[in-house]
């Protein structure tokens, strides 16, 4: 025999035996679950609609008004809506007197944007008491950021400015003086003896024309170190202390207390402002607790050793498959990942109903393609079950630049159908209060069992029988003709009686003379004793009645 044959033949054999397996499985067909966005939890992920006009996700894009710190944040400007319903800032603090631009979407973050470019464009914010605008305390470390997009170079274009005159010209203006960015203070830092002095920075570098440009000025109040900051880098270090050296008399920022003063943003701007936000920290220290939109997505971070990775989590509702130990046999999903990307998935599943947020089930992860998730053992029995939940990780790039995609999550399933039942039941005979049945064992492989009912009314059931001495009633059973006989005494009825926990039965003794009537189902293994168990339909109903014979032989 040549090595060619032999190898025809052992792939012949394998054909048989898997096709043999293939026809003992209980169930046959699978199917296919593509998952629709309805009642999905999106948590820092948010949708998109892709060119082939299919539902995707990805990581939500960097938004200030849904991290709100009122702790922290003391003015904040999303322009995430046209001007007529620009009312109050997305703090809350501020009452917005004037406001005109053009609203565009598609910003470097969120939402939307505003464009300035007409020479009635600008926003004009009413100062209010008891804010950072009109502190007249030393109100400590601050940083003032925004995002811009310059279209066209002017003399002197207002990011943002909070100017008062009532004791000469006192407040700070962030500006685009050309194509530079220039931050003055004027009589907004004092000195022990409070006396006021100014503060200019103005050595930035060019801001090119129609790029955008993560602006900042930040101050650390223990140090005294205030600096501009454009795109994540420092460009201009100046120490407001009284001697020009650092944690040296430190001035203290303060307004005057004598007005309130109108603050204003793009006024006299050519171009364009995503978001506009003062916050109450050192810019690093204000980094550790929220996102700066110097890019699209949350970068990662650290809290002291710990790295934090900030993903945009999907969660699905608690679905449920039409019967108990549904078998998952495929989840998938199709990415669009870009470097430095990834994305990570979580499944559970259980016969037992849950909600979304309960801690049980066990979260397993699994990968894409992930293949007969049912052969997973959980304790005594396999990851099966009737309701099940998924959870998608989506995380970005570590520099916050890029993030994945993912759509089309689905999965195939495949029922655990229950036996069909037993065929061939007949009496095999009666006696003095007995009843021997007999019928055709089943063929299908994970059967575990059989169960007996009978009563004294046809379609009726009174009792069942599962045991004969305490043993279940198997294929074991079978002769070598492939026929199960049981036969029925009071004893067995007086067995199964007492191990019947939930006692809602009669169990009527078996009597002479009395007709009785029997039904003959068959149950997996999934489960045995359990709620979840798979049991076939009753077979067909036969009838007898005991009956002790003739005295005479």
């Amino acid at each position: 025999m040549t090595k060619q044959t032999i190898q025809r033949y052992v792939w012949m054999i394998a054909l048989v035996i898997g096709c043999c397996l293939v026809t003992g499985l209980s169930y046959e067909t699978a199917y296919t679950i593509i998952f629709t966005p309805d009642g999905l939890d999106l948590f820092n992920a948010k949708k998109v609609q892709l060119n082939n006009n299919t539902a995707g996700y990805t990581v939500a894009t960097i938004n200030y008004k849904e991290s709100v710190n009122p702790l922290i944040t003391d003015l904040l400007f999303s322009f995430d809506s046209d001007f007529p319903y620009l009312v109050k800032d997305d703090s809350g603090h501020y009452a917005i007197r004037y406001a005109q631009y053009k609203y565009s979407q598609d910003g470097i973050e969120g939402e939307g944007y505003a464009q300035f470019f007409h020479r009635d464009h600008r926003v004009e914010i009413q100062t209010a008491k008891n804010n950072w605008l009109t502190n007249c305390d030393d109100f400590g470390s601050f940083t003032i950021e925004t995002t811009i997009k310059i279209n066209k170079y002017s003399p002197n274009a207002i990011i943002l400015s909070r100017i008062g005159y009532s004791a000469g010209k006192q407040g700070f203006e962030m500006l685009c003086v050309n194509n530079k960015l220039a931050v003055r203070f004027y009589k907004m830092f004092y000195k022990k003896d409070n006396t006021p002095v100014d503060v200019f920075l103005h050595r930035s570098p060019s801001l090119p024309l129609n790029a955008w440009q993560h602006v900042s000025i930040s101050f650390d109040r223990i140090s005294g170190k205030l600096e501009t900051w454009i795109n994540g880098d420092v460009v201009e270090t100046v120490y407001c202390t009284e001697s020009g050296e650092p944690f040296v008399d430190v001035l203290v920022p303060k307004f005057n207390c004598h007005d309130l003063p109108i603050a204003t943003v793009g006024k006299n701007f050519y171009g364009c402002v995503d978001k506009v936000r003062i916050s109450q920290r050192y810019i690093e220290n204000l980094q550790k607790e929220t996102a700066i939109a110097m890019s699209h997505y949350k970068p990662v971070n650290y809290n002291n050793r710990d790295t934090i990775n900030r993903e945009g989590i999907i969660t699905s509702p608690v679905y449920q498959f039409p019967d108990f130990g549904t078998m998952v046999l495929l989840f998938n999903w199709q990415e669009q990942l870009l470097p430095s990307t990834h994305v990570w998935m979580e499944f559970r599943i259980s016969d037992e109903m849950f909600k979304s947020d309960d801690m049980l089930p066990q979260w397993y992860r699994i990968n894409n393609n992930q293949k007969n998730i049912y052969l997973k053992k959980v304790g005594d029995s396999y990851c099966r079950g009737k309701y099940y939940q998924w959870r998608a990780h989506l995380i970005s790039s570590p520099d916050g630049t890029d993030a994945p995609t993912i759509y089309a999550i689905g999965l195939q399933y495949a029922l655990d159908k229950a036996p069909q039942p037993p065929v061939m039941v007949a009496v095999d005979s009666v006696t003095d209060r007995m009843v021997t049945l007999k019928w055709k064992k089943n063929v299908e492989y994970d059967i575990s069992g059989y169960k007996i009912y009978y009563g004294v009314k046809s379609g009726k059931y009174d009792g069942v029988i599962t045991t004969i001495g305490n043993k279940r009633i198997t294929n074991e059973l079978s002769d070598n003709n492939g026929y199960i006989s049981v036969t029925l005494t009071n004893e067995i009825v007086e067995e199964n009686r007492s191990n019947d926990a939930k006692g809602f039965l009669q169990y009527p003794v078996l009597k002479n003379n009395v007709i009785y009537y029997f039904a003959v189902t068959a149950y997996d293994s999934y489960k045995p004793g359990t709620l979840f168990n798979h049991e076939s339909k009753p077979s067909k109903e036969v009838s007898a009645r005991p009956d002790p014979g003739s005295d005479i032989q």
